[in-house]
């Protein structure tokens, strides 16, 4: 059948080689959207992750210089200048990096961002260090962090 009797046809001037040639095109067209989309979304990183409560830790006293802790999300450090408390969440796409404490670094098993023990950014894909969270004695005299209060660099508690 040639192309003027598929016209004839369909009635609209519109071939089915046409109408598939429209259709494969918007089907690229969508596929570019997504793959752009997916590519915005992972070259931007992940804003929103910090969404947990307090974490307790116990009496500082149980915690010697050197050692570290992780709790959900939320790993308490001490050196013997004080305690601090990182947030343990990648600041590319909120991945949970491991403390890796013979070396003394973050490393997020997601992309590989590395981050140093006070959450600075080593090696990206993440651009943005990790926050510091506060940290207080709670009434029994636990040491709570609260992850959406964050501190300065260099921060030290005790």
């Amino acid at each position: 059948m040639s192309i003027d009797q598929e016209d004839k046809l369909f009635g609209s001037g519109m071939g089915r080689r046409k109408i598939f040639f429209s259709l494969g095109w918007l089907l690229v067209g969508l596929a570019s959207a997504g793959v752009s989309w997916m590519g915005g979304r992972f070259l931007s990183g992940n804003p929103n992750h910090l969404p947990f409560e307090p974490v307790k830790f116990g009496l500082p006293e149980d915690h010697p210089p050197g050692t570290a802790i992780r709790k959900n999300k939320v790993v308490l450090l001490r050196d013997k200048d004080g305690f601090w408390a990182i947030t343990a969440v990648c600041t590319h796409l909120g991945c949970q990096p491991a403390f890796l404490q013979e070396q003394g670094i973050f490393v997020c098993p997601c992309h590989g961002s590395r981050f140093d023990a006070e959450g600075r950014v080593l090696a990206g894909p993440a651009t943005k260090d990790m926050d510091l969270a506060a940290l207080r004695i709670d009434g029994q005299g636990n040491l709570v962090a609260y992850p959406k209060e964050k501190v300065r660099p260099g921060y030290r508690f005790g």
